[in-house]
């Protein structure tokens, strides 16, 4: 404790995190509205204010030692919830920089706060960002992808956008699809339902529908700030009863267009996270970036 006083460290209240959030900006995994759901269910999370010359320069939350929503850590608390846990972004001033008395596995390259980081030396950890729509596809593919969607469309699908679902209909949908496609049951809770509905505001995208049935969700979440607009693909379900259509791929690029439209409107930079740089189509889809960890001595 007083190590971290010396440092410039000093415990702070969740208030005072959400005053660095708002001024400096953040992405989903340090949200702290997203934090606050698992305060409200016992989450034990702890609050930590860097100030600079008496001056609030940044702030993390604490999940047992180790940065929140880090996938990392052998006693996370926030897990379980449609979240991504893969590339956090702690609310810091920019060019601040200080030494972390605490761990992490899964900074974001945005991240350049930290003296005790690495982003290479001892990390070869990737996450996935969706190229960009224009210049990171050729004009082939997306003929062939709008094309995908169009034929969809025509032939008797239809997409419906989520902020005109109840969280009930998103929340049951995503899951009945995503035990299809794993041809495995899915344990639900009371927890996740209220996720959902709390943050029903927060998802994104169009779930697919066929004759009037939803038979495709690409789960999505977000968080806007001074930094961006932050969409994080979390997950996917869908009917594998239709042959004809490839789902995943038209429910992938048409998000995907949608949230660079909604990203222009903004006027902010698009974060669209695949998550871990893992799987053979993410190389088709994303650009990897590197993660870095503390380096520490801490236990």
């Amino acid at each position: 404790m007083y190590i971290r006083k010396f440092m410039g460290w000093e415990d702070c209240s969740i208030s005072d995190y959400t005053q660095c959030c708002n001024q400096f900006g953040y992405n989903s995994e340090s949200s702290a509205r997203f934090l606050t759901f698992f305060l409200n269910n016992g989450a034990a999370l702890k609050f930590l204010a860097y100030r600079r010359k008496g001056e609030l320069s940044g702030a993390v939350c604490l999940d047992n030692g180790w940065i929140a929503n880090d996938y990392k850590n052998p006693k996370m608390q926030t897990g379980g919830m449609p979240l991504p846990a893969f590339c956090v972004i702690p609310p810091f001033k920019e060019n601040v920089q200080c030494v972390a008395p605490f761990k992490s596995k899964s900074l974001s390259a945005h991240t350049r706060n930290f003296r005790n980081a690495s982003f290479n030396l001892f990390s070869r950890r990737q996450v996935a960002y969706s190229r960009c729509l224009r210049e990171g596809f050729s004009k082939k593919v997306r003929y062939n992808r709008n094309r995908e969607v169009r034929n969809f469309l025509e032939s008797g699908g239809e997409f419906v956008d989520v902020g005109d679902i109840s969280s009930a209909f998103l929340h049951d949908s995503y899951h009945q699809l995503f035990a299809k496609r794993r041809q495995k049951q899915v344990k639900l809770c009371e927890t996740t339902k209220s996720f959902f509905s709390t943050y029903h505001n927060d998802f994104f995208g169009k779930i697919a529908l066929w004759r009037g049935d939803p038979v495709g969700v690409q789960l999505l979440i977000t968080s806007t700030s001074k930094l961006g607009f932050f969409v994080d693909f979390i997950n996917i379900g869908y009917d594998t009863d239709i042959r004809n259509h490839s789902l995943g791929t038209i429910m992938m690029w048409n998000n995907l267009v949608s949230a660079h439209e909604h990203a222009e409107r903004a006027a902010l930079p698009l974060h669209f996270s695949y998550g871990m740089m893992s799987g053979e189509y993410k190389s088709m889809w994303c650009t990897p970036q590197n993660t870095g960890r503390i380096v520490t001595l801490l236990g």
